[in-house]
């Protein structure tokens, strides 16, 4: 995308800390629940909750869901509050670390800070404890340097 679009203007009004891109429906169940995390802002990572996959991150706009590849996706964050105080990008969207040159990785090159992103598909309960698993086996998070490399956990 290039120059300035309308589709960024819904983005304004997110509170510093965390951006979340999902819908405020019972689709988005997920959101709800992973607000209630007890770990917001663990020492100045910024939280991005969408659903997302080892390409795309798809953002709530007005009704409907739209794909954004990583390039674009840095272009919102960049907006943000607490984006420049962030150390970190830490990113609640399911598969978005789950290929070593993927989504996670194109965003921390794009955004030039660490990105941490699951490698399966992220869960919550209504207590805002959240895990990483996929046909019973559990994930993790990876982090992913600027420059093209991740170093694993």
């Amino acid at each position: 995308m290039k120059g300035k679009s309308s589709l960024f203007d819904c983005f304004k009004n997110v509170a510093a800390g965390s951006i979340n891109f999902m819908p405020n429906d019972n689709s988005g169940l997920f959101a709800k629940y992973i607000a209630r995390r007890p770990d917001i802002d663990p020492n100045g990572v910024l939280d991005v909750i969408a659903h997302g996959n080892a390409d795309y991150m798809q953002i709530q706009n007005g009704d409907e869901l739209v794909l954004f590849n990583a390039k674009d996706v840095a272009k919102i964050i960049r907006r943000k509050d607490g984006y420049k105080k962030a150390k970190a990008i830490r990113l609640f969207s399911c598969n978005t670390g789950s290929t070593e040159f993927g989504f996670a990785q194109n965003l921390a090159n794009a955004l030039g800070k660490p990105v941490y992103a699951p490698n399966m598909t992220i869960h919550a309960n209504i207590r805002g404890t959240y895990w990483i698993s996929d046909n019973g086996k559990y994930g993790e998070f990876i982090k992913f340097i600027p420059g093209g490399h991740h170093n694993g956990k």
